[in-house]
């Protein structure tokens, strides 16, 4: 199988080559992602001779389709099969092999899509399938060590797709994600939604694109791009189950009623965003009005990569009363809860919120991100300390 001349170590491929003990009890994996993030790559690197069936092929699409029980019958374990989404009554034949006992991980799959795939899971596979999540590049995969914020936005223009790692021509940049837009934003989304107003669709992405970091008013989303607010739900859900955006729920107590109820929507790429909304220049998105909801998207995407690259489940919310006290993020995972602030410019210890009026037992002390930190975590408060975006701590 051809791999890429640049190969950049993923943080999932030691657990797939030596398998973490939670997999070794399911004889099916799933790998599920963004489209061109790297999971066909990274599943033949680890695959060594298992067979791989690629269902992005039309005519190998057809046949599985056409008769799913003839397509398995002459196939063996172990088996890498792409794209699972476009072929679902594969998952019927696949249970079967399941349960003869084939041994861990005897089928792997990937798909693009979590609501199509996650459908025929539930139905079929349950209990019989590890499932796990593929993003971009971190940070950390990307061995960045310099956090200087004009160096730092560079790298986030830069995207975390890894056919654009180490591309610094901005044309050639643009041409990838303007292909990537047409080709499976809109290819994909759009069929999925039966999406008929190409034009009010791209104007919706544009408006997500500059919402992001925001909390959601659907109905001024829906005004802006042409579309009933129904619809603006429906095309948001499905581009959350197609993981171009995360919603993220705010955090519920019963300690006050003035807490903020909609969610806050984030890009998983803010290359990608920036693409989308029309920003170009790192410097002047950097300097500009929208800096730190930029430098907030890109972080947001780096907890969720850095957690689900390491098989580990979290649940994040943020925490915002109706009179502008906030906490950016609130990720819950193993029991406990980070508290995360996310701070491009100067940071001060009056605009932190006192953790003690609102913080559970299981609360971690409180983490500032910010380009200004140092390499070693600095106290801001009893309750907070500054980190750069390497030293964030998340387990």
């Amino acid at each position: 199988m051809d791999m890429p001349k640049l190969w950049v170590e993923r943080t999932l491929e030691g657990l797939l080559t030596a398998p973490a003990p939670a997999l070794r009890l399911f004889p099916v994996w799933l790998l599920l992602g963004p489209r061109q993030v790297g999971k066909s790559s990274l599943l033949k690197r680890c695959a060594g001779s298992r067979r791989f069936i690629d269902l992005d092929d039309l005519d190998t699409r057809a046949r599985a389709n056409q008769d799913p029980e003839l397509f398995m019958r002459g196939l063996r374990p172990p088996l890498l099969i792409d794209e699972i989404q476009y072929a679902p009554q594969l998952l019927s034949p696949i249970k079967r092999m399941a349960d003869r006992d084939p041994g861990p991980g005897a089928v792997w799959l990937t798909g693009s899509q979590n609501f199509s795939v996650m459908e025929g899971i539930k139905e079929t596979l349950a209990g019989r399938i590890a499932i796990g999540n593929l993003f971009g590049l971190s940070d950390e995969e990307k061995r960045i060590r310099s956090f200087s914020p004009p160096a730092y936005f560079e790298r986030i223009l830069e995207t975390t797709f890894p056919k654009l790692f180490g591309i610094t021509t901005p044309d050639a940049r643009q041409l990838y994600l303007s292909s990537y837009a047409q080709t499976y934003i809109e290819r994909d989304v759009r069929e999925l939604l039966r999406v008929e107003k190409r034009r009010e669709f791209e104007i919706f992405l544009k408006m997500c694109a500059l919402r992001s970091a925001q909390v959601v008013n659907y109905d001024d989303l829906a005004r802006d791009a042409g579309i009933s607010p129904v619809t603006a739900k429906n095309w948001l859900s499905l581009l959350e189950d197609s993981f171009l955006i995360k919603l993220v729920p705010p955090y519920h107590t019963n300690r006050t009623k003035r807490l903020i109820k909609s969610p806050k929507l984030y890009f998983l790429d803010m290359g990608l965003c920036a693409h989308l909304a029309g920003w170009r220049d790192p410097e002047a998105l950097r300097l500009g009005p929208l800096g730190g909801a930029a430098f907030e998207t890109h972080i947001f995407g780096e907890i969720l990569r850095r957690l689900r690259h390491r098989l580990q489940t979290a649940e994040t919310h943020f925490w915002r009363t109706r009179d502008g006290q906030e906490i950016d993020f609130l990720v819950e995972t193993a029991g406990r809860c980070f508290p995360i602030e996310v701070k491009m410019g100067r940071v001060q210890s009056k605009d932190l919120v006192p953790l003690a009026r609102v913080a559970d037992p299981n609360w971690e002390q409180g983490q500032v991100v910010s380009l200004g930190a140092g390499t070693a975590p600095e106290p801001l408060t009893d309750e907070w300390r500054i980190v750069s975006p390497g030293g964030l701590k998340l387990h």
